[in-house]
C-alpha cells in the first residue's frame, strides 16, 4: 500500500506551509515543501516527493521531532559586471564586422553595378589573380578575360563576368575599400561600447 503524507513527519510553519521530513532507518534524509493548505492525505507520497523534490527555492527544512534544521539557500546567478557585458558586447561586434566583410560587397569593375562575394576564399583567390595580371601567365589562362560570378541589380541568380587584368584591379581596389569601410564601422561600435557606462548604453548599441 502506498504511503500518505501522514506516514511522515509535517511541520506547518506561521505562514500555513506544510513541510514533510522523509526519514529512512530513523536517519533524516530529505524534505519537501507541501502546498499550502493541503488536505495531504489525498496524494500519493513518492508521486509528489518527486514532484517538489525538482523545485527550487529557499525551503525550511524540518527533523522529525519538528525542529528547524537548515534554511535551504537559492543558489542565485550574480548580474554581469559591466566589464562583463562589454565584453559580451565587444565579441558581437567583432562577429558582427566580420559578417559584414564577407557578406558581399558591390563593385563596378564590370562596367555595371554588381553585387560580389566576399568570403575569405574568394578575397585570396582573387587578390592571388591580381598579383599576376600583368603576367603572361594571366594572359594565357584567361585569353578572354577572368571569370568571377556575381549578382547583376535585382538579379536573384548569378552571373559570370569576365573581367580583363584592369578590371581584376579594380574589382579588388572595390574589395580593399568595402573591407575598410567594414572596419570602420566596427571600430566606431567598439567605441561606442567603450564609452557606455550602463548596460541600458549598452543596449541601445544596435548591430545592423
Amino acid at each position: 500500500m502506498a504511503k500518505t503524507w501522514k506516514d511522515y513527519p509535517i511541520k506547518k510553519d506561521i505562514n500555513n506551509n506544510y513541510y514533510v521530513a522523509f526519514i529512512c532507518n530513523n536517519n533524516y534524509v530529505s524534505d519537501y515543501h507541501v502546498i499550502p493548505n493541503d488536505t495531504m492525505s489525498a496524494f500519493n507520497y513518492n508521486e509528489v516527493a518527486d514532484f517538489y523534490n525538482n523545485l527550487t527555492g529557499a525551503e525550511q527544512v524540518y527533523d522529525a521531532a519538528g525542529e528547524l534544521v537548515q534554511q535551504k539557500q537559492v543558489y542565485i546567478v550574480p548580474e554581469p559586471t559591466l566589464a562583463e557585458l562589454k565584453a559580451d558586447k565587444l565579441a558581437a561586434v567583432n562577429a558582427w564586422t566580420a559578417a559584414k566583410i564577407t557578406g558581399g560587397f558591390v563593385s563596378n569593375a564590370s562596367g555595371a553595378e554588381v553585387t560580389y562575394d566576399s568570403d575569405k576564399d574568394t578575397q585570396l583567390t582573387m587578390q592571388g589573380i591580381a598579383l599576376n595580371v600583368n603576367t603572361e601567365l594571366f594572359a594565357e589562362k584567361y585569353p578572354t578575360g577572368c571569370p568571377v560570378r556575381g549578382y547583376a541589380q535585382g538579379a536573384e541568380e548569378k552571373t559570370i563576368y569576365m573581367l580583363s587584368a584592369e578590371q581584376v584591379m579594380n574589382w579588388c581596389a572595390d574589395l580593399s575599400i568595402h573591407i575598410g569601410t567594414c572596419k570602420q564601422a566596427g571600430w566606431a561600435k567598439q567605441a561606442e561600447v567603450q564609452a557606455a557606462t550602463t548596460k541600458e548604453e549598452l543596449d541601445a548599441i544596435v548591430l545592423n
